[in-house]
């Protein structure tokens, strides 16, 4: 198709293509898709990992809709090196928001559950820092913080938090409670 057919055509009727750009050694870096993709490879030219890409190969399909369903599916497959949006390494905004909440609520149950069962306010915060770390851990989302929190952990005899977690609270409401064993939260 030529430049004038191209502009004559609607955007949603125009061919795009996902294009690939790889390094020397054969890593894929980048998944993309473009109307033009010589441009949008001299973006990414200007990108930190720019300089580590040595060759582009274009995948044409007939609509950007096209386009952009295989992209997802390539990326998803491929999981290029810079890609976020799309990869195993990514998550959305909300989807981290709800993941953070469970493992803040998993923590400061077992943390309840630690005073209720007689453990010191540090006992609790450790066990309760914990069981955060091993929820976020299991979701397999998040590597990173997930990596930070248990190197913090270790490093800091089982706490990340203690300041995020006051618990003494807990401890003053279960030593009031007149039920020895039992901690009333209400």
């Amino acid at each position: 198709m030529t430049t004038a057919q191209q502009e004559t055509t609607s955007s949603s009727e125009r061919p795009a293509a996902i294009y690939r750009l790889w390094a020397e050694n054969g890593t894929l870096l980048y998944i993309g898709s473009s109307y033009t993709p010589e441009e949008r490879a001299k973006a990414h030219a200007r990108t930190s990992w720019g300089r580590l890409v040595v060759r582009r190969t274009d995948e044409w399909h007939p609509t950007r809709g096209h386009a952009y369903d295989a992209e997802g599916r390539a990326i998803a497959r491929e999981d290029p090196t810079y890609n976020v949006v799309g990869t195993p390494r990514h998550t959305g905004p909300a989807e981290r928001g709800r993941i953070l909440r469970e493992a803040s609520d998993a923590r400061w149950r077992v943390a309840v559950a630690a005073i209720e069962a007689g453990a010191t306010i540090q006992e609790a915060r450790r066990a309760g820092g914990w069981a955060e770390v091993e929820y976020l851990e299991a979701t397999g989302e998040m590597p990173g913080l997930v990596a930070k929190w248990r190197r913090q952990m270790e490093e800091n005899g089982g706490t990340y938090n203690s300041r995020n977690m006051s618990l003494d609270w807990a401890a003053r409401k279960w030593a009031t409670a007149g039920r020895p064993g039992r901690l009333h939260t209400a």
